[in-house]
C-alpha cells in the first residue's frame, strides 16, 4: 500500500461510511473520510458524531490515529481503496442512483492504476457492472479488472445492535474478476472478523435484497395473521410464543404497527424495480409491502374501536405516542410507522403528543409535534399508544395509569392494555 498516501478513502459519511472509516482507523489503516457536506466534515473533525452507533468519544479516539475528514476530492486519487457508501433513495418508487453516479464520476476523475473501488450502497442487481463500471472507465480511460479493480460488498449495519456490530457481522464481498475479489477480500479481512466471498457482483447485490425481503415477507405474514386472530378472538402473541417452542422448521416473527428504517421498507422495492424491467413482477413481495404499509391505518382503526367502546370520541381526544423511532433504543425515525399513524390521527382531529427518550423533536407537515416531558402525566391522556418498545419504557409502572393503553408492539405485560 506504500505507493498511495492513504490506505482507504470512504465516500459518504453516514450510518454506513462513518463506522467503516472508524473501524479501519482502529485497525491501523490510514483513512480519509470524504463527504461533499462541509458542515458534516467540520463536525467530524471536531469529534462530533451524527451517527448513533459512533459516539463522540469513539470518534475522538479514532481521530487520534490516522483518520481525518475532508471535502477535497483529491484524497480519492491518493487512496488505494475507495469505498462508495452514499445514499440510494427511492424517488416515486424509482431508485435514485444520482449519488452513486456522482461519486463514480469523482473517482474516475482521480483514478490511477492500482486503485480498488468498492460499492457498498444498497441497490438493485447489476448496478456495479451497468452503472459504476462504465462511468469509471469512461471518465478515466482505464479498464476495470486490469488497470483498476472493482467490486461490491453490501452493508449490513443494524443500528443500535450491541451484539452484532460492524466488526463481528460476516461481510459479503465480490469482485468483477478473480483479481478484484482477492484484493477486496484481503482488505475486509484486515478489519472484519469473517469475510464471505461470492462469485460475482450481481450475487452480492442480490444478497442484501434477499435478506430484507425475507424479513418484509415474514413480518407481513404475521401481521395478517394478527389481524385475522383479532377477528377470531385469538391471542396472536400466545400463539407465536407457543409456536416458538418447535425446535425446527419455524422462525419467530412478531406483528407490529408496520416496518420502518432504511432497509426493510426500501430494499424490496429495488428488487421490484429490477424485476419489472425484465417483465417479471414479484407479486408475493409486493403484496407483503402492501400489507405492512396498511398496518398504521389498522392501528388507528383499533385505537378508534377501543375508544368507542369507552364512549370516547377520537376527535379532540388526547393521545400520547410512546416511542416514534422505527426500532427500539435508537432515535432514527426514517420510514417509521409512527409518522403515518400520527398523520392519520391528526387528520381525524386528535390532539397528539409524543414521548421518546431518543428523539428530541418531531416535525410533521412543517408542524412541531408536542413532546411530553413528564411521564407522571400519563393518566392525563385519553389513550397511550406504545409504538416503539424502548428499554426505558419497561421502567414505567403502567398498572397505575388510568388511561386506555394500546400496545402495538406486544412487548409489555400490561393487564389493562389492548395489543395489536
Amino acid at each position: 500500500m506504500s505507493e498511495f498516501k492513504y490506505d482507504l478513502a470512504v465516500i459518504g459519511l453516514g450510518y454506513v461510511g462513518l463506522p467503516l472509516a472508524v473501524e479501519a482507523a482502529n485497525n491501523t489503516l490510514k483513512v480519509a473520510g470524504y463527504d461533499i457536506n462541509e458542515i458534516v466534515v467540520d463536525n467530524l473533525n471536531n469529534s462530533m458524531s451524527h451517527v448513533e452507533d459512533i459516539s463522540d468519544q469513539a470518534l475522538n479516539d479514532a481521530l487520534t490515529k490516522e483518520l481525518f475528514f475532508t471535502s477535497d476530492s483529491k484524497v480519492l486519487g491518493e487512496s488505494e481503496y475507495i469505498v462508495i457508501s452514499v445514499p440510494t433513495p427511492l424517488t416515486d418508487y424509482q431508485p435514485d442512483l444520482s449519488y452513486v453516479e456522482a461519486a463514480s464520476k469523482s473517482i474516475g476523475e482521480n483514478l490511477k492504476k492500482g486503485h480498488v473501488v468498492i460499492l457498498e450502497s444498497t441497490t438493485y442487481p447489476g448496478t456495479t457492472l451497468e452503472i459504476v463500471k462504465p462511468i469509471l472507465e469512461n471518465v478515466s480511460s482505464f479498464k476495470a479488472g486490469e488497470d483498476f479493480l472493482l467490486g461490491y460488498s453490501p452493508e449490513r449495519i443494524d443500528p443500535g445492535n450491541k451484539e452484532w456490530t460492524f466488526k463481528n457481522t460476516p461481510k459479503i464481498v465480490s469482485g468483477i474478476n478473480k483479481k478484484s475479489l482477492e484484493k477486496i477480500s484481503k482488505f475486509y479481512k484486515s478489519i472484519i472478523n469473517e469475510v464471505v466471498e461470492v462469485s460475482g457482483t450481481r450475487e452480492a447485490e442480490m444478497v442484501k435484497l434477499i435478506e430484507n425481503t425475507y424479513r418484509q415477507v415474514n413480518i407481513a405474514m404475521v401481521n395478517e395473521l394478527a389481524i385475522l386472530s383479532n377477528m377470531l378472538d385469538i391471542d396472536i402473541w400466545e400463539v407465536v410464543e407457543a409456536a416458538k417452542t418447535k425446535p425446527f422448521g419455524f422462525q419467530s416473527f412478531r406483528p407490529g404497527p408496520g416496518v420502518g428504517g432504511h432497509c426493510i421498507p426500501i430494499d424490496p422495492k429495488y428488487l421490484s424495480f429490477k424485476t419489472r424491467q425484465i417483465g417479471q413482477p414479484v407479486r408475493f413481495v409486493e403484496l407483503a409491502q402492501e400489507i405492512n404499509n396498511s398496518m398504521p391505518n389498522y392501528v388507528v382503526a383499533r385505537i378508534s374501536e377501543l375508544m368507542n367502546k369507552k364512549e370516547i370520541l377520537l376527535k379532540n381526544s388526547k393521545i400520547l405516542i410512546l416511542g416514534v423511532a422505527y426500532k427500539k433504543d435508537i432515535g432514527d425515525t426514517r420510514e417509521s410507522p409512527a409518522i403515518d399513524i400520527m398523520e392519520s390521527l391528526l387528520e381525524k382531529s386528535a390532539d397528539i403528543s409524543f414521548y421518546d427518550p431518543h428523539v428530541d423533536e418531531l416535525v410533521l407537515n412543517k408542524n412541531n409535534i408536542s413532546k411530553e416531558e413528564n411521564l407522571e402525566n400519563l393518566s392525563s391522556y385519553d389513550l397511550i399508544l406504545i409504538h416503539t418498545p424502548h428499554s426505558e419504557f419497561h421502567e414505567i409502572n403502567f398498572g397505575t395509569v388510568s388511561s386506555l393503553i394500546f400496545d402495538s408492539t406486544g412487548s409489555f405485560e400490561i393487564s389493562n392494555a389492548e395489543r395489536i
